[in-house]
């Protein structure tokens, strides 16, 4: 999957439904405070918001046409991406090697993965994504890379240079966010 998919698929998971947000369908103001707590929140925020929760809820769709479940749906986009060995994608997914074990089971005789032997050391395995799978997954991401491209087709250079740097701007800004958040989450693992 293409990696501002990957991205806005993290966003999703980590603001899917926070409840310190209001409704996206609620009118507002360029800025206003939401709940006492936050401050500042922009119509660009709120935009960014609803494309977040949309990519969620599309993702949802994605998955019960492919006939999984969520985190079958997230093994599947990290294979993807490349083959990998069941104890990188147990640590990708969060989960133990033995769920991970059933995962790959599942994806295999869902006829969406298969197992093999890894080139270099034939004592492990790799698991790879079937092209059928993975083509099923681009035809439906593929309309929205075409909705993009339809949205800044009619701007202007200097406009989608600019929106361009706001994306990545709010990528790498969002990219530290969830190594923080990361960094949280593994020190209060690690309190006794």
């Amino acid at each position: 999957m293409p990696e501002a998919i990957q991205s806005l698929d993290a966003a999703s998971t980590a603001l899917r439904e926070s409840p310190m947000l209001s409704p996206i369908s609620e009118p507002a103001p360029a800025i206003r405070p939401v709940s006492g707590e936050l401050k500042g929140v922009t119509s660009a925020a709120r935009t960014l918001r609803r494309i977040i929760r949309l990519n969620a809820q599309i993702r949802v769709q994605m998955r019960l046409l492919m006939g999984l479940n969520e985190t079958d749906y997230a093994a599947l986009s990290v294979l993807m991406r490349a083959p990998t060995g069941p104890t990188e994608l147990a640590r990708n997914l969060h989960l133990t090697t033995a769920a991970t074990t059933a995962v790959v089971d599942r994806l295999v005789s869902g006829g969406h993965a298969v197992r093999e032997p890894h080139p270099q050391d034939r004592r492990r395995t790799l698991v790879r994504a079937l092209p059928e799978s993975r083509s099923q997954a681009m035809a439906e991401v593929q309309p929205m890379v075409d909705m993009v491209g339809d949205a800044m087709s009619g701007m202007t250079d200097q406009d989608r240079a600019a929106v361009e740097r706001f994306l990545d701007s709010v990528a790498d800004h969002m990219d530290a966010w969830r190594d923080d958040l990361t960094a949280r989450v593994t020190q209060q693992a690690e309190q006794p």
